[in-house]
């Protein structure tokens, strides 16, 4: 049998598989990153704030989740959130069966650490719009809120984005560490087609290729993205940065 018949698509071949597992990738990191840039924000503002208690507990979880490796955040979460979950439901309804998927563990897991890194980026981000555009918004009357909205979050897409879109190019590529607690997410769907098949660098180099493409593809997308969030702003000498 021609080897490349494996990757077919249909009876005999791994391509529905593949594609399934291109799916699930996918569907993690686009479920993640929302929740990772909110939380991104968030963190920022407990690590800013005036308040000593708030802005201990933001510097403690940017310092925690950025020095724990991703895998042994996403362990700890899955196994042993589950159990003192299951403990504390079993407390008040004792036949409750409580159990975490794996999709939604490598969703926190991955937004955690994510969000870690995140923080950084909106502080470089604020510090790069400065204190002075708040201080302009307010003079026209504008609500802090509404100097956010309208003065600030233009002015700090433009910084953050290069800094997201690593981010986002990093959160792709983890999103293969939830082959450990079975998702099956392209790795995962590479190592039981390995373990059938005996072809490693087929499908090792199939996968790479997949990862290859969505990195460039996003480096594409994060291009046309910073074009458009720099329109409109001049650089100094005139130019358009």
């Amino acid at each position: 049998m021609d080897i490349l018949s494996l990757l077919v698509i249909g009876p005999g071949g791994w391509g529905d598989e593949i594609l399934w597992g291109l799916c699930v990738t996918l569907a993690l990191a686009l479920a993640t990153f929302p929740v990772a840039i909110v939380l991104s924000f968030a963190i920022h503002c407990a690590r800013s704030s005036s308040l000593a208690p708030v802005r201990i507990v933001g510097q403690a979880y940017a310092t925690v989740f950025k020095s724990l490796p991703e895998i042994l955040t996403l362990l700890i979460l899955y196994y042993q959130a589950q159990a003192v979950l299951s403990w504390l439901v079993r407390r008040f309804l004792p036949q409750a069966d409580l159990s975490i998927s794996p999709f939604f563990a490598g969703l926190v897991a991955l937004s955690l650490v994510i969000s870690a890194y995140g923080s950084e980026v909106v502080r470089a981000a604020m510090n790069a719009v400065g204190n002075g555009q708040f201080e302009a918004a307010a003079a026209l009357g504008l609500s802090r809120a509404r100097s956010f909205h309208k003065v600030i979050l233009p002015q700090l897409w433009r910084h953050a984005l290069p800094g997201f879109g690593n981010l986002w190019v990093i959160l792709l590529k983890d999103t293969s560490l939830v082959s450990v607690i079975a998702l099956s997410d392209l790795t995962h769907v590479a190592v039981i087609a390995i373990n059938t098949t005996r072809e490693p660098f087929l499908f090792y180099l199939a996968i790479g290729t997949i990862y290859v493409g969505l990195v460039t593809l996003s480096s594409l997308v994060q291009k046309v993205l910073e074009g458009r969030a720099s329109r409109g702003f001049t650089a100094a000498g005139g130019q358009h940065a």
